[in-house]
């Protein structure tokens, strides 16, 4: 008699993968006999490989059509070993996949016509990520886990730098307008620097030329920009004094670190649907003005940093 396995669906963002944790994990506890198998896409295996908690990660490559990417799936695993799907994703995507598992009889939790399971709380979309999946893996009795062990997220270097200051200046390409003006950050990085605590600047290559801007600015800042990974993120974060950055995805990296955290968001992303957990986090919106805003963050930094 085969194995039986228990399937999650989840594919990225960085952030949503983040705010997923809790659910990956809580899903791992119930089913603590069964094999684990996790379906998602690359980079994010790697990353998800050092949590120990599946026994086996699938990676394809989303297409345009849906239907390839069910072809892809057949071929990469045995759906009849398959007990229970979670899709964590809950995408027009990911729950046309379902089909293939119910058409076997095989159990699905998501939405849609193919979930046996249905999360059909009519206010699911006006939820925030964290309690949408707590709400929808209670329709399977599965206890959602507030608190997790996320110690493998974590360099075992205990060694202390400098005060420093993690600066996230940027944000995807394909949404710019979750970016707050650049002169903020430089009235932010020149309050630190003043203050003797070093800014080092986080993005990736989508945030190459901010990232330059502000280093040519200041050049006592540190330019890690293109230069990290979600580990050496994760270590920076334990050592911040203060980190400051647009609604992105390292910040929710960043905000797992329990350590002073200002995530500011544009009105064009709603951090009640998607905003960065953490015991140390604080959210602070951008309305227009640049100046009045400046000094409201600035006032953040100094009473949660104690500058």
């Amino acid at each position: 008699m085969k194995e039986k396995k228990i399937l999650i669906i989840k594919f990225g963002g960085l952030g949503d993968i983040i705010l997923s944790l809790n659910a990956m994990y809580s899903i791992r506890n119930k089913f603590q006999g069964s094999k684990l198998i996790l379906l998602t896409e690359k980079p994010y295996d790697q990353f998800l490989k050092k949590s120990k908690w599946f026994d086996d990660i699938i990676v394809i490559k989303r297409s345009l059509f849906y239907f390839y990417d069910k072809i892809l799936l057949k071929k990469k695993m045995d759906l009849s070993s398959v007990q229970k799907v979670f899709d964590l994703q809950t995408s027009r995507r990911s729950s046309s996949y379902l089909k293939i598992f119910r058409k076997k009889g095989i159990y699905t939790n998501g939405i849609g016509e193919y979930a046996k399971v249905k999360h059909d709380n009519p206010k699911r979309d006006n939820m925030h990520t964290y309690l949408r999946q707590e709400d929808q893996l209670k329709l399977s009795n599965i206890t959602f886990k507030k608190k997790i062990n996320l110690d493998w997220l974590y360099s075992k270097n205990k060694k202390k730098k400098n005060k420093i200051a993690l600066i996230v200046p940027g944000g995807s390409k394909k949404r710019l307008y979750k970016r707050i003006p650049i002169k903020i950050f430089s009235n932010i990085i020149e309050y630190l620097i003043t203050n003797k605590i070093k800014p080092i600047l986080i993005g990736s290559k989508d945030d190459f030329f901010v990232c330059k801007k502000l280093f040519q600015n200041f050049p006592s800042a540190e330019n890690l920009c293109n230069k990290t990974d979600f580990f050496k993120i994760a270590e920076l974060s334990k050592q911040s004094t203060i980190s400051v950055g647009n609604d992105t995805g390292p910040m929710h990296i960043i905000s797992k670190g329990d350590n002073p955290t200002l995530v500011l968001f544009t009105k064009y992303s709603n951090h009640n649907l998607c905003g960065q957990q953490g015991k140390k986090v604080s959210i602070m919106r951008f309305e227009k003005n640049d100046f009045e805003f400046s000094n409201h963050v600035l006032e953040r930094i100094k009473k949660v940093a104690l500058i």
